[in-house]
């Protein structure tokens, strides 16, 4: 393994990591909510030219398909059925032999909140966002993204 790290880097191929192709950042679109009731969080996707980052739905034995939860303990619940995702492009993919459904460049998901009848004050919603991405012939394994969004509870 260590002597095919070093040939890769040897070669001039930059190692990518998930993180480094797909920027995450999440923000709530009002700027209270009540206890008890939902906000909505734009979740946004900055993605790296020359790479494709997968769809929420995608075919049996395609690439991993997108999913936005919340990290386990949080003060939030999300319906995942309710989160609204912009129009994916489709292509056949030949790294999967089959045709994908993602999106390339900047992708913005509004993702339905509920907020526990106890939570009070400012509170932060630890999002994960699971993810595949490809690019020049190359799948990175699929990784999992936090990302904190700050709501502040009336």
């Amino acid at each position: 393994m260590i002597a095919w790290l070093l040939a890769l880097a040897l070669s001039g191929v930059p190692l990518q990591r998930p993180a480094d192709v797909v920027k995450w950042s999440a923000a709530p679109v009002t700027p209270a909510a009540a206890a008890g009731g939902t906000v909505q969080i734009s979740l946004t996707a900055k993605i790296e030219d020359g790479w494709k980052l997968y769809a929420i739905t995608q075919p049996e034995g395609g690439p991993k398909p997108l999913t936005i939860d919340l990290a386990s303990g949080a003060p939030f619940t999300i319906s995942t059925k309710q989160i609204a995702a912009p129009p994916a492009k489709t292509m056949k993919d030949e790294n999967f032999d089959l045709e994908t459904r993602y999106y390339e460049g900047e992708a913005t998901f509004r993702v339905p909140v509920t907020v526990g009848r106890s939570v009070s004050g400012k509170t932060n919603g630890p999002l994960e966002i699971t993810f595949q991405a490809c690019g020049a012939g190359v799948c990175l394994r699929p990784f999992t993204e936090k990302v904190n969004v700050r709501v502040d509870i009336r």
